[in-house]
């Protein structure tokens, strides 16, 4: 076999370099690594038949926002007619009677029972009130719910960014 053949061989051969592969594998790993973080929150890879997810969203959401807007949020929750409507700081009695009347009805699946707070006693009150501050911090507070039969509880701490969703009710004293 000859030299020459083999230096006329190497010349026809395309393809990648290893440097080049190696940078689009960087590169490609990078993007997935931001990107799917943020597909839990798009509704279409989350559970459609669980509602109990788009309080969670709300509830992290609300804490984002208060971040970023520096306002101080408030969920209401009305454990009776099942409403959810949100207030800030800025609004006049006016407003938040605006605000209650235009609420969100939760879905028919889910019955919030009642809210509990660390040092508060039980209640029959049917109006609870979540406080999300421009801080970054809310109100401890566990939100007992039964959706299909299945009893939940989330659980928002003051200082975590996202509310944590349990498949039975806990209290404070399973939680300390």
């Amino acid at each position: 076999m000859s030299t020459v053949g083999i230096l006329t061989r190497s010349k026809n051969i395309s393809g990648f370099t290893l440097m080049e592969l190696t940078v689009v594998i960087v590169i490609t790993s990078t993007l997935l690594f931001f990107s799917i973080p943020m597909l839990r929150d798009i509704p279409l890879f989350s559970d459609p038949n669980g509602r109990t997810g788009d309080i969670v969203r709300l509830i992290n959401d609300l804490k984002k926002r208060a971040v970023e807007k520096n306002l101080d949020f408030s969920m209401h929750i009305d454990t009776g007619s099942g409403f959810v409507w949100i207030t800030d700081e800025t609004m006049n009695d006016e407003k938040k009677r605006e605000a209650k009347q235009n609420g969100k009805r939760l879905s028919s699946s889910i019955t919030v029972l009642d809210i509990e707070y660390p040092g508060m006693m039980e209640t029959s009150a049917s109006e609870y009130e979540i406080f999300f501050k421009k801080s970054g911090y809310s109100d401890f507070a566990l939100i007992h719910i039964i959706e299909n039969k299945k009893n939940l509880t989330l659980k928002i701490e003051p200082f975590l960014p996202n509310a944590q969703l349990w498949d039975r009710h806990i209290h404070f004293e399973d939680c300390i």
